[in-house]
């Protein structure tokens, strides 16, 4: 959807929320009204049923007030009285208790009409017979007259039959019309009616009746032969008289109508003109809105130079889009700024690099070579910016990865220019959110290092091998020297330091000389079979009394492995347990915690000692096992940095691992295979 549309939706949607509640209130307007105009023919139809109701008991009363209580009174001297004496009385007779007529008289175009009174089928007279009381109905237009038929019992079994003029009444109803077309119509519980001032000539009297039957409903819909009508019902109390009023549907909803298609024609009047004038906004809003957009794609794709040249007539948006190219201006300038300072800085790191007489190296993970700095091309065998080819070259990176994560300790050996060098590897992946990813190496040729240290590991062998003769006989003089005073002397405590100090010496020779001859394969171990949680425990029972000393928890924990045996060499892995609880104790400081403990599983035994000392830092953890390497302790005397190296090369004979965990406290595992271990039940 373009946005010229989507800115004439938003601002025709924001104009037409007025119009909803302006449809809810016309609508409430035409229920409103409609309620009204059914009030009002309720209420006319009250005013006409209380006329009939008091026209009808006004009659009642003169017939009542005509005639004692006896048959003497069934006269024709009488009828012709009452016949002088009330003049709505258009025609009378007197029927005896069969209906049959004795004596009528009135009108002759009456007499004509009716000829001999026989009321034996006439509802009104059964109804009178029946409850003894006075009825009144059957109103008709006789003549263009309305009239009324009364049937009152006079005693004796003797009834009068009475046809009144009700014209006074009529007149009094027609002042009620409603409207051009409506008005008010007398009719009984028959469906027989008579109108006030017109006929209702399209009005059955069964569609009458049918709407007379429908008692609860006071108001009605009814329609005509021709004509829909509304109206309402009341009945006129004491008789079965209905007053109903009707009127043409039409004529009586005009007026709603009216106002309906008056509201209606204003709503699409105001949509029209808000539409247009939407649209015409829109237009001058989408132009620089869609060249502002335009340009921010631009922006995007770092073209700063093109700025926005559509404006509009709207102060604020002509203002953005002058904000918008002065920053275009200044993201230029800024970004030629920082595209110089971009090229001085890659001209000082491309400087330094070279400087750097380790070989460094950036490819991808194909093998493909993205850099080398100078050191890096001899060694990949660069003659001036000439290199290998493009296979040789991905082989020779590809090799230096591999020969990475072959090494444990990262050093490889490698041909440079003739010779054989030594080299460490460091080697770190390189992710970066615009390009792809990277293999980032550095190699430091480090043969000099290992000579230096081969030197110096061929100085010391030959050292201890020489010292180790005068020191055992030193050590003989000591003990004699022990003999010589009491162990509470005074020189016998100098006699103890010089043993201590010599035994240091002496276990320090000793640990040259094992691990020399470790790396020199002159030790192989005296494999036996030997159960864990006994040699466990043997191995661990030296040092509680130096762990209580220093007030340390100690404990160990053989139940993960109790009855297993397996094959080793039970007094060089003592060794390996006593210096890893040797450090434990010097790390841990009073009132710790030290555990021991071994367990089994698939892959074989596998020892703990745990502490909750100082810990070892993460970059330590491969650094402790080389040798003369060593962290410092919190108290007492430091170490030679041999012992955890020496630890290893005896877990290494025995083709298992040693490692350190990092955390809260020291913690070192020993792994040992599952060749050779055997699980009793």
């Amino acid at each position: 959807m373009k946005l010229l549309n989507k800115l004439l939706l938003i601002i025709l949607g924001a104009g037409l929320i007025p119009i909803i509640p302006t449809g809810g209130f016309l609508y409430y307007y035409q229920s409103a009204a409609k309620k009204n105009i059914l009030a009002l023919h309720e209420n006319v139809s009250q005013m006409a049923a209380l006329l009939i109701s008091q026209k009808t008991g006004e009659l009642a009363g003169r017939l009542e007030n005509m005639w004692g209580p006896d048959a003497s009174y069934v006269t024709r001297e009488n009828l012709q009285n009452s016949l002088r004496r009330n003049p709505e009385f258009i025609f009378l007779a007197f029927t005896g208790a069969d209906g049959r007529e004795i004596f009528s008289g009135g009108a002759p175009e009456f007499k004509r009409l009716f000829g001999y009174i026989d009321l034996r089928n006439e509802p009104l007279f059964k109804k009178a017979a029946a409850t003894g009381l006075y009825q009144a109905g059957r109103f008709e237009l006789l003549f263009d007259m309305p009239v009324c038929r009364l049937i009152y019992p006079l005693g004796g079994g003797y009834y009068a039959f009475a046809l009144v003029n009700m014209r006074d009444l009529f007149e009094k109803l027609e002042a009620q019309r409603l409207g051009i077309s409506g008005g008010v119509l007398v009719a009984d519980g028959d469906g027989n009616f008579v109108s006030a001032w017109r006929r209702f000539d399209d009005l059955g009297r069964e569609r009458l009746k049918g709407v007379l039957e429908r008692k609860k409903e006071k108001t009605f819909f009814l329609d005509g032969v021709r004509t829909r009508y509304i109206g309402a019902i009341e009945k006129a109390r004491g008789f079965d008289l209905y007053a109903v009023t009707l009127q043409d549907r039409a004529e009586a909803f005009s007026g709603i109508s009216r106002m309906t298609w008056l509201m209606a024609f204003f709503l699409l009047a105001i949509i029209t003109v808000f539409y247009f004038s939407a649209l015409v906004f829109s237009r001058r809003l989408a132009g620089p809105v869609e060249a502002l957009a335009d340009g921010a794609a631009r922006v995007a794709r770092q073209d700063f130079k093109t700025p926005v040249d559509k404006f509009s007539n709207i102060s604020e948006l002509d203002a953005l889009l002058h904000a918008f190219n002065y920053m275009m201006k200044e993201s230029d300038r800024y970004q030629g700024l920082q595209l110089e300072k971009i090229f001085d800085e890659k001209s000082k790191l491309e400087l330094l690099i070279s400087l750097i007489h380790d070989a460094i190296i950036l490819s991808d993970f194909k093998g493909e070579l993205l850099y080398a700095n100078a050191s890096a091309k001899t060694l990949l065998g660069f003659e001036g910016e000439n290199g290998p080819g493009e296979e040789p070259l991905r082989r020779k990176i590809a090799g230096l990865v591999l020969a990475k994560s072959s090494s444990r300790d990262g050093i490889v050996e490698l041909d440079s220019l003739g010779a054989k060098k030594h080299y460490r590897i460091s080697l770190q992946t390189l992710s970066t959110k615009t390009q792809k990813p990277a293999v980032f190496m550095i190699l430091r040729d480090i043969t000099l290092e290992r000579e230096i240290q081969r030197v110096k590991e061929d100085f010391f062998h030959a050292v201890a091998h020489d010292l180790r003769a005068p020191l055992l006989t030193m050590q003989g003089y000591i003990k004699l020297l022990e003999r010589e005073f009491a162990p509470d002397a005074k020189q016998a405590g100098y006699v103890k330091s010089v043993r201590d100090s010599s035994d240091r010496l002496f276990k320090l020779l000793e640990n040259i000389l094992d691990i020399s001859r470790m790396e020199a394969g002159q030790l192989k171990p005296d494999l036996r079979k030997i159960n864990v949680g006994d040699f466990l425990v043997s191995s661990a029972e030296g040092f509680k009394a130096l762990f209580e000393e220093k007030n340390i928890d100690f404990a160990v924990d053989c139940s993960g492995a109790q009855k297993a045996e397996f094959t080793a060499d039970s007094s060089l892995l003592r060794r390996v347990l006593e210096n890893l609880l040797s450090n434990a104790l010097k790390f841990t400081p009073e009132g710790g915690k030290v555990r021991a403990s071994v367990s089994a599983d698939a892959q074989g035994l596998v020892f703990e000692v745990a502490d909750d000392g100082p810990g070892i830092p993460e970059a330590q953890l491969e650094n402790i096992f080389e040798k003369y390497k060593q962290l410092k302790p919190g108290d007492g005397e430091s170490g030679f940095g041999l012992g955890l190296a020496i630890a290893r090369k005896i877990v290494e004979l025995h083709g298992g691992t040693i490692k350190a965990a990092a955390g809260t406290g020291g913690r070192f595992l020993v792994r040992l295979p599952s060749e050779g271990l055997r699980l009793k039940a």
